[in-house]
């Protein structure tokens, strides 16, 4: 297993687990949608197939998450991750009014 930073570069466990410790540096992109919660966040674990980032969703403001999809490698596409998701969950939520 390889941890690495936000930009990718490889990092020592003791070095990922001070940046795990700050949600600051965690948290890449965080929205509300009618009451859901969508969070996008640095994981900096590096497995096969792996991902480093991981978005998620929580209804009860954010105790409990429900990961929504974890394919992003790189801190662009963990964004680009993120507004595909945000766009999903409004969908999601139009067709139900």
């Amino acid at each position: 297993m390889t941890h690495r930073d936000r930009q990718g570069r490889q990092i020592e466990l003791t070095e990922w687990a001070g940046l795990w410790d700050n949600m600051t540096y965690r948290v890449v992109a965080d929205d509300q949608v009618e009451g859901v919660r969508i969070r996008t966040v640095w994981e900096g674990v590096d497995e096969v197939p792996g991902a480093m980032f991981a978005t998620g969703m929580s209804r009860d403001g954010g105790v409990r998450w429900r990961t929504e999809r974890e394919e992003a490698r790189t801190e662009a596409e963990a964004v680009e991750q993120h507004r595909e998701v945000v766009e999903d969950v409004r969908r999601r939520l139009s067709s139900v009014k």
